[in-house]
């Protein structure tokens, strides 16, 4: 099995929150700062980053 599919199964359960938090940064309003509206996609991509720190 290649490294790419390890880790799309091994993060299979994270999907559902990534659509979730992508759902949310574009849909929340404006006024909020980039910072609060992207933190939900900061935190799924630093979780992916380390699952593919860890598979290599």
């Amino acid at each position: 099995m290649n490294q790419t599919q390890k880790l799309v199964n091994a993060t299979q359960w994270l999907r559902p929150y990534t659509r979730w938090a992508a759902r949310f940064s574009l849909n929340a309003p404006q006024w909020l700062p980039a910072a609060v509206r992207n933190a939900p996609l900061n935190v799924s991509k630093l979780i992916l980053r380390g699952y593919n720190l860890v598979l290599r």
